[in-house]
């Protein structure tokens, strides 16, 4: 059920003509491209004028090309951030602004057409106008003067544009503050896709039996690690997301009596979809009351995950139920009214003129006259081949980045968590630490409380059970500081228990990633930021252990038959990790989906979206485990049978897939790292030029290292983060890709291997490390 991420997707409906390939490939041509790529570079010594700035600002860039800003205001340093962000990324900030707000065909054409409709449908763009005038004077002042940063540089840099607007032959409008605002919800969007889930589970929910249902969506797991609460109430009926989510992160926190130095390590890596560039950024800003270092999205100010002198934070996905979707009864005869209660009530109209490109590269364009009808409940989009209207958090007119704002300047936990108080996206899990050694985690963001039922499917729009009535108060949310065991780890499983009064978030989400992460950290102290790095590359997987553990057990019980022999000699001695060079991980990776497509296939033929449900890595891990006689496989005598049948077709599977020589059936043959720039995929050939090499890769859905292949894009840290409070120049850092969105750049990809290997480069914050790490100097002055 994958989709591709709202971060990356649109262009892959534009057909890049031949013009561009000429443009790019042709006789000659190719010297004219580097010739453009390069002087579209920034400057990044000497010295460069930036309307608006109160006093000089110095950008001072280490080996790896990220900014360490020092300016005298805060407001100076939001706009000479927007001024330098521009020089790394502009051409993908224009790209996410226009996903964002449905502007994509203006400089595209027709083939992006329906993607501005669907973002128009959705509202995205009137969400961030209308949540600008109600962001306090101070933040939208910050908003505003990083806005005009990018201006200026737009203004000051026509003539030497990043390369993909002359290959498009389009030049970027001015930055506002309702593009911020917009490119932040489009993040927003990214990490929130439960109403997708809800329609799901109206086509799919009914049609399954109760026992199909019971395996494939469980709510509860063995291997639970909660963090507050206990399970001594039974599990909402029906609450598991009806997917499995693929969009996750890993996040812990250690507190001083378990590292090497007493004071705090805490580590964060964000799973996304992997773009070219990496949807972050990386920066230091430093002002007076600001001193904070990490990553943020192109486009948007300050930092989102990082540290400051004093406190850090990482964040995972809680996968909230935080949308919901209404069945509309519409009137025949009038087609805008709709039932509410026994009356009836007339849309909200709102024309919005799509501006479309009459060809590629054409200099004309027409006005397509798109109509958005929204009800009482939201806006009407269609979801799964029907029309629901739809009511999210995140586009109500509560701008997101306040939050970040006061998280940035946070002193200690109260500042921290009042800054949580204003966070209004989707549910994070925010972990924490401190210099004074404390660690805490808060479970944050707007949760509706419904007047019936759980959200879990569409409501009638007629009726008011689907009405919110409020929000889960902010001190009721879960949270938790300084736990006596000292480790905090979320990994996106549930992590409340059962007799938690309210439904947080969709559950379903298997606890492997977190119960892998806890075990580590439990079986000793002494962690140093450098073997929190390395604890990012875990590659243990439960539920392939459980399976290889299984088949072993069976091949002794049929010790001597020479079906089972080749499991004794493949699987013997495997630690459980799927390592690139793995094969029987290879196996264990192909005979679990063999296992899926042999005992669930039968059950879910036929059904939308047949291929997820047999593959739901839960539930083949509970048939691992239980064995239950009525899942048996016609043909099948016993479950020995089965897991027999299911090696010898993973065998046969490798053998199609990666030939005869077993020396080749590697977890990395299998993961492979393949991502493409926007205009690559649109237009293979252009991949020589803006794509990175390919790379084999170890991990799974399964591992806290995750990979995961699918339609939608490969999902994978998109960033590590570690941060230790015992020294602020000891955080290590690894973006994928690079700092700079410009192929030509060095730090295009200079980071890509780093983040293969699992590797890290030091983020300095203090002067004397930032000016011995810097390898370019310029100033930018009024």
């Amino acid at each position: 059920m994958a989709r591709r991420s709202p971060l990356i997707r649109g262009l892959g409906r534009v057909a890049i003509v031949g013009t561009i390939a000429l443009a790019v490939l042709g006789a000659g041509s190719v010297r004219l491209y580097w010739v453009w790529s390069r002087a579209a570079l920034p400057e990044v010594d000497g010295e460069a004028r930036l309307p608006g700035l109160s006093a000089a600002v110095v950008v001072r860039r280490d080996a790896v090309g990220v900014p360490h800003i020092r300016a005298e205001s805060i407001l100076d340093a939001a706009r000479a951030q927007g001024y330098v962000t521009a020089q790394d990324r502009l051409w993908q900030m224009d790209l996410l602004r226009r996903r964002a707000l449905g502007e994509l065909a203006e400089a595209f054409g027709e083939g992006a057409l329906r993607a501005d409709e669907e973002v128009r449908n959705l509202g995205l763009g009137a969400a961030a106008r209308s949540s600008l005038p109600r962001m306090p004077e101070d933040l939208r002042a910050l908003v505003e003067a990083y806005a005009e940063g990018v201006s200026a540089f737009i203004d000051s840099h026509r003539d030497t544009l990043p390369v993909e607007f002359r290959l498009l032959r389009y030049s970027p409008r001015p930055w506002t503050a309702i593009d911020t605002l917009a490119t932040g919800k489009l993040l927003s969007l990214d990490l929130a896709s439960g109403w997708e889930g809800e329609a799901f589970r109206a086509v799919v929910g009914d049609r399954l039996p109760l026992q199909v249902q019971d395996l494939l969506f469980p709510t509860t797991f063995p291997d639970d690690r909660i963090l507050v609460g206990s399970d001594t109430a039974p599990p909402a009926a029906g609450a598991a997301a009806a997917t499995e989510p693929t969009k996750g992160s890993n996040n812990w926190v250690v507190s001083g009596a378990h590292t090497a130095s007493g004071k705090p390590l805490l580590a964060n890596d964000p799973h996304l979809t992997l773009g070219v560039p990496s949807i972050w950024t990386a920066v230091h800003l430093s002002a007076v009351d600001l001193d904070v270092a990490g990553v943020t999205m192109p486009g948007v100010p300050g930092v989102i995950l990082g540290r400051n002198r004093r406190v850090a934070w990482g964040a995972t996905n809680v996968h909230d139920d935080c949308a919901d979707l209404y069945v509309e009864q519409f009137d025949p005869a009038h087609p805008d009214r709709y039932r509410v209660g026994d009356g009836w009530e007339t849309v909200t109209v709102r024309d919005e003129p799509i501006r479309v490109r009459t060809g590629l590269l054409s200099s004309s364009w027409r006005t397509v006259d798109h109509r958005v009808r929204t009800t009482r409940h939201g806006p009407l989009v269609p979801v799964r081949g029907r029309l629901y209207a739809l009511r999210w958090t995140s586009l109500d007119d509560t701008p997101d980045l306040p939050a970040f704002f006061l998280i940035d300047r946070a002193g200690d936990w109260e500042e921290f968590r009042e800054g949580l108080r204003l966070f209004a996206g989707p549910s994070q899990n925010f972990v924490y630490a401190d210099a004074e050694g404390h660690i805490a985690w808060y479970s944050a963001g707007r949760v509706p409380l419904r007047r019936a039922g759980d959200g879990s499917r569409p409501y009638r729009g007629a009726d008011a059970d689907g009405d919110w009535v409020g929000f889960v108060p902010f001190e009721e949310l879960p949270h938790l500081v300084d736990p006596p065991g000292g480790r905090i780890v979320t990994a996106n499983s549930r992590t409340t228990g059962t007799d938690y009064r309210y439904r947080i978030s969709r559950g379903g989400i298997p606890p492997w990633r977190t119960a892998t992460l806890f075990t580590d950290l439990e079986q000793r102290d002494g962690w140093t930021a450098d073997d929190m790095v390395r604890l990012q590359g875990e590659r243990f997987s439960i539920p392939h252990r459980d399976l290889a553990r299984a088949l072993l057990e069976a091949a002794a019980r049929h010790k001597g038959d020479p079906a089972w022999d080749d499991v004794t000699l493949e699987m013997s001695g495997w630690d459980g990790r799927l390592e690139p060079g793995s094969r029987p991980g290879a196996l264990a990776m192909t005979a679990f989906l063999a296992l899926g497509d042999r005992v669930i296939g039968p059950r879910v033929e036929g059904l939308p979206e047949a291929e997820t449900l047999r593959h739901r890595s839960a539930a083949i891990d509970r048939l691992i485990r239980e064995r239950p006689a009525g899942w048996l496989p016609a043909g099948s005598a016993d479950w020995d049978a089965v897991l027999r049948d299911a090696w010898q077709e993973a065998c046969a599977r490798l053998e199609r897939r990666l030939g005869r020589d077993r020396t080749r059936w590697r977890c990395g043959a299998l993961n492979r790292l393949a991502v493409h720039h926007p205009l690559a995929r649109a237009f293979s050939p252009l991949g020589r030029i803006f794509d990175p090499p390919v790379a084999e890769m170890g991990g799974a859905s399964t591992t806290p290292d995750v990979f995961v292949e699918n339609p939608g894009g490969i999902e994978a840290p998109s960033m590590r983060f570690v941060a230790d409070l015992a020294d602020p120049d000891g955080t290590r850092l690894v973006n994928f890709m690079g700092q700079s969105g410009q192929a030509a750049s060095p730090h295009y990809q200079d980071q890509l291997w780093q983040w293969v290997r699992v590797e890290s480069q030091k983020l300095p914050m203090t002067e004397e490390a930032i000016a011995r790490a810097a390898r370019h100097t310029l100033r930018l002055i009024p």
